[in-house]
């Protein structure tokens, strides 16, 4: 457990964590690709804080809000064990900068058209990509 002050409180909406050994990007990307939960990474405008406790490459972040139930938190507990016993299923590397499946076996949904590598990606994408341009 992570903390940056002794007197915090013990429980807040929030939770930040790293798993040994994976990028915080990498275990992000696994656990959108593998199980369908959103979480961010990085170092959420705090690198200070997250140098003082003693994470230079960041952290994952998940939030808890009005609409998690008790089996949304396990779901992300389970999903966690399951990285740090296995691994994570699929192979996983560097496109544009962001940790992603390589290659990803997901279908582009309809939406996106003909344009490859945007699922699961931000909606603040560039105008073109390599070359063809973007459409919404």
């Amino acid at each position: 457990m992570h903390r940056a002050f002794t007197d915090a409180p013990s429980s807040i909406g929030v939770v930040t964590f790293t798993v040994d050994g994976v990028a915080p990007g990498l275990v992000a990307a696994y656990l959108s690709a593998e199980h369908g939960i959103g979480v961010r990474d990085g170092m959420f405008c705090a690198p200070p804080l997250l140098a003082r406790l003693g994470l230079p490459d960041g952290a994952v972040r998940a939030s808890v809000g009005v609409g998690t139930s008790s089996p949304d938190v396990d779901r992300l507990v389970a999903a966690v064990n399951q990285l740090v016993a296995e691994g994570p299923g699929w192979t996983y590397g560097l496109v544009e900068g962001r940790w992603a499946p390589t290659p990803d076996p997901r279908p582009l949904p309809g939406w996106a058209g003909a344009v490859a590598g945007v699922a699961g990606s931000s909606p603040c994408l560039p105008t073109e990509r390599a070359g063809v341009p973007v459409t919404r």
